[in-house]
């Protein structure tokens, strides 16, 4: 069983600011810290006799979506190495020094179907990895059968890394036996039997424990129809201990569950970020015929936070954002999504994004979503989206404000939009309709509402067999300010907050005013009878009491 995670909360107490200002204590803020991992099986990768016949356009698609992706940590199955040829140091040539990785050969040649590991030096540790090959027989077969005659999964012990701040992090990636007859459906059984032995006992059920790969099975049911449940149900029944990520996601191509797949153990269970399991198709779409020259398995991806406890919260920096996209080679981020109809979203280096329901010298129905990256706004105070865009054969008013619309949302992360929450967002200026003469949309200021983590907003374009503009967006800017470095707490007699190394108090009547530093020391004493600016030395946290009045205020 896996024993519930240890919590430390680290507290600063300041007995002598308690006592004049009636704090008893305050909780020194955490940040978060992102993790993103992500499985891909890259079918016979190097091997000249299987797989897709190109080896080096393979290689060269494979790290372009690993950089499309952007994991923190990508397991890999179906690695080929040799003596002669090491995969997996090609390809993190051809990704560049932010990144390192290791294989975990089980054959000795470049169609051995090997484990292997990749991820960013600067945000993980490998700490050191074990072939998990000792296990108990189960279903009338050796565990070694049950592996595929020995394709073990491979346990990874990670740390993830954050100044002094180290997560430790376990990974299991795995490569059950492939097929949907009834032998194989047993040896998968069997082998997840013999895995959840070892991960059950004490050497891992402490652990934080991620089970990721190639399972070439679902999570609920299974690809073998005559054998019922699921060969991996002894995990998915352990509700208390081990958790299904991916068994909602459904693969477009066979609609049917996903064989790739994530599971976690209960130490987890906090740290995931609820729906953020997804198939990478926006980083397999940008390559061509992707399931002919680069793999038959589309990357799967998962979100985890971590806090970051005992961080002051003056060194989590808020930074301006400025995002910019031309759409001038592609469609740069954005993710084009065809709920209905044949045409979809594009790209021109001249006009942008574009997207037209005209196609055949007929008019079709469509509905068509262009989706942007997810962007964090939750530390900024506004911000603000323009973009230039040209609209023709679209000359009646009504048809042009509903067909070609600007949506937002927090809760979206993959798949068709209409399953997530949008709200509609004001487009000021839209172009004539009838000509190709680019307009600036003017500001479009995002509500208060929408300062969160998971923000993104999307270009909805609609068609039918009677109307059909053609759309083109390019030079679309995003920007967001900071939110003015200040906690603020307001009463009836006073005000006081941080700026520019400022606290900056006002006053309605005569007010003693006091200011001490998070140690308690004291930077002011004074009566004051209006408002005021105290210059402080440095940033940080102070104490402020105005009369009766106590106030925390945060100064950057």
């Amino acid at each position: 069983m896996h024993l519930p995670p240890l919590r430390i909360k680290i507290r600063i107490v300041s007995i002598f600011i308690g006592i004049l200002l009636g704090v008893h204590s305050f909780e020194i803020q955490g940040k978060t810290l992102q993790l993103k991992v992500t499985t891909l099986n890259t079918e016979w990768l190097s091997c000249p006799d299987n797989g897709p016949q190109d080896d080096e356009l393979q290689i060269n698609n494979i790290a372009s979506v690993i950089s499309m992706m952007q994991p923190d940590i990508i397991v890999l199955q179906e690695v080929g190495t040799s003596n002669d040829y090491a995969t997996i140091d090609t390809l993190l040539s051809k990704l560049g020094d932010e990144w390192s990785g290791s294989v975990n050969s089980n054959s000795d040649n470049n169609c051995g179907q090997n484990l292997g590991i990749i991820y960013r030096k600067l945000k993980i540790q490998l700490v050191g990895s074990s072939v998990l090959s000792s296990g108990m027989s189960s279903q009338g077969n050796s565990y070694y059968y049950n592996w595929s005659s020995g394709r073990y999964p491979v346990s990874y012990n990670v740390h993830v890394v954050d100044g002094n701040t180290r997560i430790p992090l376990t990974i299991v990636n795995l490569h059950a036996k492939a097929m949907s007859d009834e032998t194989s459906y047993t040896r998968r059984k069997g082998a997840s039997e013999g895995l959840k032995a070892i991960l059950d006992g004490s050497t891992y059920n402490t652990k934080n424990l991620i089970m990721i790969g190639d399972f070439n099975d679902y999570l609920t049911g299974s690809q073998c129809y005559t054998c019922g449940d699921s060969p991996y149900k002894n995990f998915m029944d352990d509700t208390e201990n081990y958790g299904g990520l991916t068994t909602g996601l459904m693969n477009p191509y066979y609609s049917n569950p996903v064989i790739d797949n994530i599971v976690i153990s209960n130490e987890l269970f906090e740290n995931y970020v609820p729906n953020s399991a997804f198939q990478e198709v926006s980083a397999t779409n940008t390559i061509a015929n992707y399931r002919n020259t680069t793999s038959d398995h589309t990357p799967i991806s998962a979100l985890f936070n971590f806090q970051v406890e005992g961080t002051d919260p003056d060194s989590v920096s808020c930074e301006n954002m400025a995002f910019s996209e031309t759409f001038a080679s592609d469609l740069g981020g954005f993710i084009p999504f065809s709920v209905n109809g044949m045409q979809t979203w594009y790209w021109r280096n001249i006009y942008g994004a574009c997207i037209s329901g005209y196609s055949g010298g007929i008019n079709n129905e469509n509905e068509d979503w262009l989706v942007s990256p997810v962007f964090n706004l939750s530390k900024m105070q506004s911000a603000v989206l323009s973009f230039d865009h040209a609209l023709n054969f679209a000359q009646i008013e009504t048809d042009k404000l509903a067909n070609h619309t600007l949506w937002i949302s927090t809760d979206y992360v993959e798949g068709n939009p209409n399953a997530a929450t949008w709200t509609q967002l004001t487009i000021p200026v839209m172009p004539p309709g009838n000509n190709w003469t680019y307009v600036n949309s003017g500001n479009i200021d995002i509500p208060q509402q929408f300062m969160k983590e998971n923000v993104r907003f999307t270009f909805k374009y609609l068609s039918s067999t009677t109307t059909a503009g053609t759309w083109e967006i390019k030079n679309l800017h995003f920007n967001a300010t900071c939110t003015i470095s200040a906690v603020a707490e307001m009463s009836f007699n006073s005000f006081a907050y941080g700026m520019n190394r400022q606290i900056k108090i006002k006053v309605n009547q005569l007010s003693p005013v006091s200011i001490y530093d998070i140690m308690g020391r004291n930077v002011f004493s004074g009566v004051v009878a209006s408002d005021i600016n105290i210059p402080v030395s440095r940033p940080g946290v102070y104490l402020v009491r105005t009369g009766n009045d106590n106030h925390k205020v945060v100064v950057k």
